[in-house]
């Protein structure tokens, strides 16, 4: 299964906060399809096979946790996951990582956390213009 150079499944029922994020990933100069439901989100990977998954861990339809094992089972290692959350004890962190994600990213985080989180695991295409000459540094997430 091939995936599309620079796609990412973003996974996020906040839509402020998907919207946030996808404009963040865009402008680094990645491809988006995105979802706020867990069972769209499977359904989504198998139409555009993604590269990576930024996944929330709390979400309707199902838990990132099973979007994280589904796309793991399916997808093998063809889809890198990164998981983000509010809730990042330890026992999430694990979990998310049982369940397939190579990252977990602790909400709220700062953009260039975003950016740098994603980038880890899958290289931008292209890399924007930052505005200014300077990388603006917002905070995103509860």
């Amino acid at each position: 299964m091939t995936s599309h150079p620079g796609l990412i499944l973003l996974v996020e029922d906040d839509a402020d906060l998907r919207a946030a994020f996808e404009f963040t990933l865009r402008r680094r100069g990645y491809k988006v399809v995105s979802t706020g439901c867990g069972l769209r989100a499977v359904e989504l990977a198998a139409e555009y096979q993604p590269a990576l998954a930024v996944v929330d861990l709390l979400l309707p339809g199902q838990s990132g946790f099973q979007v994280s094992h589904a796309l793991r089972e399916r997808f093998g290692d063809a889809v890198r996951v990164l998981m983000m959350s509010g809730y990042s004890s330890s026992h999430h962190r694990d979990y998310a990582a049982a369940s397939g994600a190579e990252a977990f990213l602790a909400k709220p985080f700062s953009e260039a956390a975003l950016i740098d989180a994603v980038e880890a695991l899958y290289p931008a295409p292209a890399k924007s213009q930052e505005l200014g000459g300077s990388r603006r540094r917002v905070k995103i997430g509860a």
